[in-house]
């Protein structure tokens, strides 16, 4: 083929496969996206260019011809899907075995969350809940080949491609670091991976090398996911072992400022006393707060959240999860007894 076709906007990238038109695959490195891409990481890291010419080889991209025959197809408008109901939501993650298998993993692992809570100050029980909603604490971390899935999305039909094109960049430099074959890793359908889930940039800047072998992995090694969930928060700025949310009835009225997308909190208790809010009194009047409410099919549930509520959220910005990780660790806390070989 030759190189003039690469620039004809006939040829697009497409990810889905299409039936009703002509189609074949070609390797990624023939494209000038991801010759593009390959230049800037040799210049701009100081990576091998053969070496990454090989690596992006080995994935394809499906090309539509514009010339080919197309069939005729009604197109349909897409409809916005209202969002899980919270009940449901919280049903897929709180549940009587991913508590017992909770509990089973924090006496597993007392040792190492009683340390993790002494450095960062993060309770366990919100690291062995991130751990257990995540991936079921380490059982089910993703088959999905997180090069190829980056890649697709980076360079493909997707939406956030510059945001996957810098967790492309962050992948290389991240398996670059830490010895990692990139073809080897497998993650989630979106390019999370290991125990905690992190994406790319996130390994980066917050996994920690928690049993200090030298090396960090969190692939395979609980101790350095424990370590890197509540390196996470700290960074985020946890305020130490500091409550997280109270359910709150509010008057019609008050609605309009529980949002039910995540909020930061921004003005303190007295401002909400002012407003006529029915605030805890045990609640202190420099203390900031927020309200955000949870969909149901008839009554959302509103809640009053603390500090640490939204840096929940910077985990993962759905309330929903935020308030499934805080109800699972509540509910994780109120069963667990420590080994009996601790004293």
């Amino acid at each position: 083929m030759k190189k003039t076709l690469l620039f004809i906007s006939s040829l697009i990238l497409m990810l889905n496969s299409y039936s009703s038109l002509d189609k074949k695959t070609l390797p990624a490195t023939d494209f000038k996206i991801t010759q593009n891409f390959i230049e800037k990481m040799v210049k701009k890291h100081n990576f091998d260019k053969n070496e990454l010419r090989s690596i992006f080889s080995t994935i394809r991209f499906v090309v539509v011809d514009k010339f080919a025959k197309k069939k005729q197809v009604k197109k349909t408008k897409r409809v916005k899907k209202p969002p899980m109901p919270w009940n449901k939501y919280k049903g897929l993650f709180i549940t009587d075995n991913r508590i017992k298998d909770g509990i089973k993993f924090w006496q597993d692992n007392f040792k190492i969350l009683k340390r993790a809570e002494q450095t960062y100050h993060v309770p366990a029980e919100i690291i062995v809940a991130i751990l257990g909603i995540e991936t079921n604490y380490g059982n089910n971390k993703g088959t999905n080949p997180t090069f190829k899935t980056l890649v697709k999305r980076a360079f493909g039909n997707y939406r956030r491609r510059n945001f996957y094109k810098k967790e492309l960049e962050s992948f290389l430099l991240m398996t670059r670091e830490n010895a990692i074959a990139p073809l080897s890793v497998q993650g989630s359908y979106a390019g999370a991976m290991g125990f905690p889930q992190f994406i790319a940039s996130s390994y980066r800047h917050y996994a920690v090398d928690f049993n200090q072998d030298g090396k960090i992995d969190l692939f395979s090694n609980p101790i350095d996911a424990i370590g890197s969930i509540a390196n996470y928060f700290d960074k985020h700025q946890w305020h130490d072992f500091g409550e997280i949310a109270r359910p709150i009835s509010l008057k019609t009225k008050h609605l309009k400022h529980a949002k039910r997308a995540n909020s930061k909190p921004k003005k303190n208790a007295k401002h909400w006393r002012n407003q006529g809010f029915d605030i805890d009194v045990d609640i202190a009047h420099a203390t900031k707060l927020a309200f955000i409410r949870l969909p149901q099919k008839i009554i959302d549930e509103t809640w009053l959240t603390f500090w640490n509520f939204y840096v929940l959220t910077r985990y993962n910005h759905d309330n929903r999860y935020a308030m499934a990780a805080y109800q699972l660790s509540t509910k994780l806390k109120q069963k667990f007894k420590p080994p009996t070989y601790y004293e």
